[in-house]
C-alpha cells in the first residue's frame, strides 16, 4: 500500500474539519507550525497542492477537495474500530489506581478479598502519584489521600487516620525505654516527606509540642523518607523511630514492633478518599463495573479490612 505518513493525514483532516492550522493544532496538541509542516509532507508525498494559502485564508484546492472525503472517512473508520476495541478491553477489567503509601498494606489486601467475591474479574492495580488523569487512563477507582486535586469527579471519604510514634522493640529498649522519645538523638528520627502538595502534616516538631516537650529536632541530622510507607519500612528495620499512620501499623502486626498506645497521636489533617471518574455530561461508571467498584469499596472501609 502506498500511504502518506499518518501524522500528515491527521493534520490535513483536522485542518479541513476545524478550518485552520491553529484550531487543528489545539486539537492535536502541537503547534500550528507543526501542523503546517505535516500538511506540506502530505503535499510533497502526493505531488499536489492541497491548500491555497493567502495572508488571511486557507482554501482547499481541487486536489484537496477530492482527497478530503476519503481521508476523513478512513480516519473515522480507524477511530471507530479502535474505540470499540479499547472499550471492549476496558470493560473486561477493573482499573484501580492508588498511592504508594496505601498500596501494599491496605489496597492490595482489599483487592485480594475482593477477588474472593469476584474470582473472574480482571484487575489492574496501578501505583501512581497525584494527580492522575482518570479519564485518559481509563481508571475506574482512585484511592488516595485528600480529594482537592479531583474537583470534577465524585469523591467519597473513607476514613481519617492518626499518626503515632513507631519503632522496633529493640530500638525502644536501646533508645527510648529509659528516657523517653524526647531523648532520642535527632539523627535517629525519621521524618516523612508528604509531598509538595501538603504542608500541615504530622511532624516530630508538632508531636513534641503536642506532648509538652520542649524539643525542635534538627531535620538535617535525621532521615527523610519519601512517604509514610517508606518511613514505616525504615522504622520496621530498626533504622530509627517515625510517626506512622495507625492504618499502616495495624495492617502489619509484628511481635518485633513497639506500639506506643499510651502516648498521644497526631491526626492527619485530611481523610483518605475513593475517587470515581465523572465523564463529560456527568456520566459515571455504570452497570456490572459499578457494582464491582461498590464491592471493592466495602473491602476498603476500616470495618471490613
Amino acid at each position: 500500500m502506498r500511504l502518506p505518513p499518518l501524522n500528515s493525514l491527521k493534520a490535513f483532516e483536522a485542518t479541513v474539519r476545524l478550518g485552520g492550522f491553529t484550531s487543528a493544532a489545539a486539537e492535536l496538541g502541537v503547534s500550528p507550525a507543526a501542523v503546517s509542516m505535516q500538511v506540506k509532507k502530505a503535499e510533497e508525498f502526493l505531488g499536489k497542492t492541497l491548500f491555497r494559502r493567502t495572508h488571511n485564508s486557507l482554501l482547499l484546492t481541487d486536489a484537496g477537495r477530492s482527497y478530503y472525503p476519503a481521508i476523513a472517512e478512513a480516519l473515522m473508520g480507524i477511530s471507530a474500530v479502535t474505540d470499540q476495541m479499547l472499550e471492549t478491553e476496558a470493560r473486561s477489567r477493573l482499573v484501580i489506581s492508588t498511592i504508594q503509601s496505601l498500596a501494599e498494606k491496605w489496597v492490595a489486601p482489599a483487592v485480594s478479598r475482593f477477588r474472593q467475591q469476584h474470582p473472574d474479574a480482571g484487575i489492574e492495580l496501578r501505583i501512581e502519584a497525584d494527580p492522575v488523569d482518570l479519564l485518559r487512563t481509563r481508571t475506574d477507582l482512585r484511592i488516595t489521600y485528600e480529594s482537592h486535586l479531583y474537583p470534577q469527579h465524585t469523591s467519597v471519604a473513607l476514613f481519617q487516620d492518626t499518626a503515632f510514634p513507631f519503632c522496633t522493640r529493640d530500638f525502644h529498649t536501646r533508645h527510648v525505654a529509659d528516657a523517653g522519645i524526647a531523648a532520642v538523638p535527632d539523627a535517629l528520627l525519621i521524618h516523612t516527606d508528604w509531598g509538595d502538595h501538603y504542608a500541615s502534616h504530622p511532624t516530630w516538631a508538632g508531636w513534641f509540642r503536642a506532648t509538652g516537650k520542649a524539643k525542635t529536632p534538627d531535620m538535617r541530622k535525621g532521615l527523610r523518607a519519601g512517604g509514610a510507607a517508606v518511613a514505616f519500612a525504615l522504622a520496621a528495620q530498626g533504622t530509627g523511630i517515625a510517626l506512622i499512620p495507625r492504618m499502616l501499623i495495624d495492617a502489619s502486626p509484628d511481635a518485633t514492633h513497639h506500639h506506643f498506645d499510651d502516648l498521644p497521636g497526631l491526626p492527619l489533617p485530611y481523610a483518605y478518599y475513593a475517587i470515581t471518574p465523572r465523564r463529560a455530561g456527568g456520566e459515571q461508571t455504570s452497570g456490572p463495573k459499578e457494582r464491582m467498584v461498590r464491592d471493592l469499596l466495602q473491602q476498603l472501609t476500616p470495618d471490613t479490612a
